[in-house]
């Protein structure tokens, strides 16, 4: 499937340059007319290197996936469990925020120290210990600090995974693939769940199924990622090494100067001196490259305003996926099976608008189309609230999750295209472990609402943080040439601007 639909599609910019096929060099660069002569078993080749790697990230946004799909489910049975308000079960989502802020902040620095597969590794084992811990049901004030370790593993390893798929050939079309994986999770974990609790097994049960999950994921990770060596990696490798040569050099040619002092006194003046000097600027080059790198990740728009967008947009989406359930079997019916249904109807349109709208956002381009869904989004809340019948309910959630689920990926294969190599998997990990963090303050601000105003708040809730999203896009930075629809609305932008300062 992936082969097939790689051959419909000319190679993205991105920051390979090149792919060695057949003993020959395919620029991934090219026009949609210069790769016309491209077959699609050369186009399979390019991708085929990075598929273990690939297959791999794959699994670990499926594990997300289902662990966020199988917490909305299992949510009322905690709170029955514990004998909790909707306040307190809440903080769930809350400790898992911090989790994932934790991993935002620290990412970078456990890659410049350590390295991606490392940094991955650390996540896959942080997951392990907070699912294994809250298997056995323990307090509630227990349960809650190892959210905080399972929110830190999942937000270090989906950084990882965005990262790999990232800087792949077909970047745009492998984070969709990545992304439907999440999505498939996603979609199997209220199946799950509601399955375990249909037949009187008790809610941590799904616990132990996930901790069997992050094991067989850490040694898999430990396995596909052991050589794995991200783009900005390979070039301070590569400076690392031309600074050895340099330094290499210089001494080489002070040896030569010396024996030859006696014969050219203006060889032993002028030779020796101008290699230690580029020396010494390289070095201050990687020391400031290096140094402080969250001053450096901001400098750049899509940073902080792609931060707010996704953690807005991973908001939403799990917002809609984990109280969607509960608004349903509250305000439409009492029939629990049939609504989980509904909601693997809602995890089944982003799966497929992850699969299938990747080639059109690539087609039309990624401004244009984004703006398209978010619209499709506020309309179809406002009728998934506006009309009280389960079918029309149904349809409503499936649009909603098709129109959802391009939109991360487009987001991470903008940044690729608009952040310099050495910084993508740093501005990577931060955007992703932002978003993640959405997951978990957009539900715990959903709880707070529903515990005060009730559960028919929640819609209302969501519609606002989609009309936002929408907002927040207009100040994405468009990474295509400009269009006369972008350029109109960066007319709008500008006269807005003066007007404010006016």
């Amino acid at each position: 499937m992936v082969a097939s639909i790689i051959s419909q599609l000319p190679p993205e910019p991105t920051h390979h340059s090149t792919v060695q096929v057949n003993e020959k060099s395919i620029d991934l660069s090219l026009t949609p007319t210069e790769t016309e002569s491209l077959t699609w078993i050369q186009r399979w080749r390019c991708v085929s290197p990075y598929m273990v790697t690939a297959i791999q990230s794959f699994m670990i946004q499926f594990i997300s996936g289902l662990n966020d799909g199988n917490l909305g489910i299992i949510l009322p049975s905690i709170k029955a469990h514990y004998g909790l308000s909707q306040y307190v079960v809440s903080i769930i989502f809350l400790c898992n925020a911090l989790g994932y802020i934790t991993a935002a902040i620290l990412n970078g620095y456990l890659i410049k120290y350590f390295s991606q597969s490392k940094t991955a590794l650390i996540g896959a084992c942080s997951m392990i210990i907070g699912y294994l811990v809250n298997l056995f049901a323990v307090p509630f004030p227990i349960m809650c600090i190892f959210m905080m370790t399972i929110g830190f593993g999942i937000a270090l390893t989906q950084a990882a995974a965005n990262v790999v798929c990232g800087e792949m050939p077909y970047s745009m079309l492998m984070l969709s693939f990545l992304h439907a994986f999440y999505a498939g999770g996603a979609l199997v974990g209220p199946l799950l769940a509601s399955g375990l609790l249909s037949s009187q097994k008790t809610w941590n049960t799904s616990y132990m199924i996930l901790c069997g999950l992050a094991g067989a994921n850490a040694i898999s990770v430990f396995i596909c990622y052991r050589k794995l060596r991200t783009d900005s990696e390979k070039e301070l490798d590569a400076e690392k090494e031309r600074v050895l040569q340099n330094h290499e050099n210089s001494q080489q040619i002070q040896q030569q100067a010396q024996q030859q002092e006696t014969s050219s006194s203006t060889t032993v003046t002028t030779a020796p001196v101008i290699e230690p000097d580029q020396e010494s600027m390289t070095s201050k080059e990687d020391t400031h490259k290096n140094s402080n790198l969250l001053s450096q990740i901001f400098e750049y728009k899509i940073t902080t305003i792609g931060s707010v967008f996704l953690c807005f947009y991973t908001g939403l989406e799990v917002t809609i996926g984990n109280w969607g359930y509960t608004f349903l079997i509250n305000m439409r019916s009492t029939d629990t099976t049939a609504m989980a249904h509904l909601m693997t109807g809602y995890w089944s349109g982003i799966c497929a608008g992850r699969l299938f709208l990747g080639f059109a956002t690539s087609r039309f381009g990624e401004k244009r189309m984004v703006y398209c869904y978010l619209s499709t989004i506020v309309v179809m809340l406002i009728l998934f609230w506006a009309l009280p019948y389960v079918g029309a309910n149904a349809i409503s959630l499936i649009i909603t999750g098709c129109a959802l689920g391009p939109i991360f990926p487009t987001m991470v294969s903008v940044a690729q295209r608009l952040v310099p190599n050495h910084l993508y998997a740093t501005i990577v990990g931060f955007l992703s472990a932002f978003a993640s963090a959405g997951t978990a303050i957009f539900p715990y601000a959903s709880g707070v609402l529903i515990g005060s105003e009730g559960v028919s708040s929640m819609l209302p809730f969501c519609i606002a943080v989609a009309a936002t999203m929408l907002i927040t896009w207009i100040f994405i930075p468009d990474p295509r040439p400009s269009t006369k629809f972008t350029a109109k609305v960066n007319s709008w932008m500008g006269q807005f601007r003066f007007w404010k300062r006016s």
